[in-house]
C-alpha cells in the first residue's frame, strides 16, 4: 500500500484533501437557483466518493476526464449520510506517472485458486459434449488471460480485477447446488453459469478505471458471448443440436427480463436457474459491499446502493476485518 495516501475509505468530514483519484463519472447539472455545476464520482481501489464543483466549472472540468486521473484539492463534507468532496482545484495526471493498482482494486480471493475452481467444475461434468466445449473455451489463451483479470461490472457488483472470475465461480457453485436440489440438467446449468458473462472479457477494460470498450458499447457482452460460443460449438461435429439450442437460450436469457437488457426471458428451468443464481450472487455481493464501504463507522445506514436501489442497514458498525482489503 502506498504510504501517506488519502484513500477514499479514510476520508472524513471537515478535512482537506489533496490527492490523485480516478474520475469515474462526470455530469453537468443545473442549480435550482440557476447556473451549472459539476457532479462527479471519484475513486481509488478502496471505494468511490461523490464530488461537486461549484466554481470555475470550465477550467476544472477540462482537467476531469472520465476514465482518467486527476489531482483533486478540496474539502470533504457530509450530506444526507454521504460523504462528498467539494472540489476547488483539479489537475490532470498522466496514467504513466502513477501505480494503476492504486485505483482499481483486486479480488480478495486468489485468482489461481478461483481458476482451479473453474477447472474442477468442468472436470466434474458428466455431459461429455458440454465438457469438451468448456475445455476448448477456457483453454483458449486469450479467454484464459482476459478472464483471470476481468471485472464483472463497471460499478454495480464485483467491479474489480478478477471480479468476473470471483462472481462466476461463486454463482456456478450456487446454481449447481440448486440444480441438484430441483433435479434439473446439471450440465446445462453449470455450462450456462460458467459462460453467462463470458462476453465481459471483451466488453470491459481495466486500467486506472474500469471502462467500456468500443465493442462493449456497440455490441454488449451478451451478443459477443453468444456469437463466440456458437462459433466454438460449430467446431464440434457431434455436438447435439438440442444442447446447443438450450445452452444459447440460457446465455440470451440470463438477464431475466426485457427491461434489464435480456433479448429473451427464461423459458426453461435451467435458464431460470442461471438467471436467479446470477441475480442472487450479484445483488448479495452488492449489499455486502455497501455494508463494508464508505458510510463511516458511526453510521448505521450505507449510502444509496445503485444495484439494490435503496440504503442498506448495517446493524452494527463494521469491524476493521469487515472492510474491503487492499491488494
Amino acid at each position: 500500500m502506498a504510504e501517506n495516501r488519502e484513500w477514499v475509505r479514510d476520508l472524513r468530514p471537515g478535512t482537506e484533501v489533496d490527492e490523485v483519484y480516478a474520475v469515474r463519472a462526470k455530469e453537468v447539472r443545473q442549480r435550482r437557483a440557476g447556473g451549472p455545476f459539476l457532479a462527479l464520482t471519484l475513486g481509488d481501489r478502496t471505494g468511490a466518493v461523490a464530488a461537486l464543483v461549484w466554481e470555475n466549472i470550465e477550467p476544472i472540468g477540462s482537467a476531469l476526464v472520465v476514465g482518467g486521473l486527476a489531482r483533486i484539492r478540496g474539502q470533504v463534507q457530509r450530506y444526507n449520510q454521504r460523504l462528498q468532496v467539494v472540489v476547488r482545484r483539479a489537475m490532470a495526471v498522466p496514467a504513466e506517472e502513477v501505480d494503476e493498482s492504486e485505483f482499481v482494486r483486486a479480488s480478495r480471493q486468489d485468482p489461481d485458486t478461483l481458476w482451479r475452481g473453474i477447472e474442477e467444475l468442468i472436470a466434474e461434468l458428466k455431459d461429455p459434449h458440454l465438457q469438451q466445449l468448456l475445455y476448448r473455451i477456457f483453454a483458449d489463451p486469450e479467454v484464459a488471460e482476459r478472464f483471470r483479470v476481468a471485472p464483472a461490472a463497471r460499478s454495480l457488483h464485483h467491479a474489480f480485477r478478477s471480479g468476473l472470475l470471483e462472481h462466476t465461480v461463486s454463482m456456478t457453485l450456487v446454481a449447481r447446488t440448486l440444480a441438484r436440489h430441483y433435479r434439473l440438467d446439471e450440465g446445462l446449468v453449470v455450462a450456462g453459469a460458467l459462460l453467462h458473462d463470458l462476453g465481459k472479457i471483451w466488453e470491459l477494460e481495466s486500467g486506472a478505471s474500469i471502462e467500456y470498450t468500443d465493442n462493449g458499447r456497440l455490441l454488449g457482452h451478451l451478443p459477443m458471448e453468444v456469437l463466440y460460443v456458437d462459433r466454438r460449438i460449430a467446431e464440434l461435429s457431434e455436438f447435439p443440436a438440442e444442447t446447443r439450442l438450450q445452452l444459447l437460450h440460457i446465455l440470451l436469457a440470463h438477464h431475466g427480463e426485457y427491461e434489464y437488457g435480456s433479448p429473451r426471458r427464461p423459458k426453461t428451468p435451467e435458464a431460470l436457474m442461471v438467471h436467479m443464481a446470477d441475480n442472487l450472487d450479484s445483488k448479495l455481493a452488492g449489499m455486502l459491499e455497501a455494508i463494508a464501504s464508505d458510510a463511516g463507522d458511526d453510521e448505521p445506514w450505507t449510502g444509496f446502493s445503485r444495484i439494490l436501489e435503496r440504503h442498506i442497514y448495517r446493524r452494527v458498525a463494521p469491524t476493521e476485518s469487515a472492510r474491503p482489503r487492499d491488494k
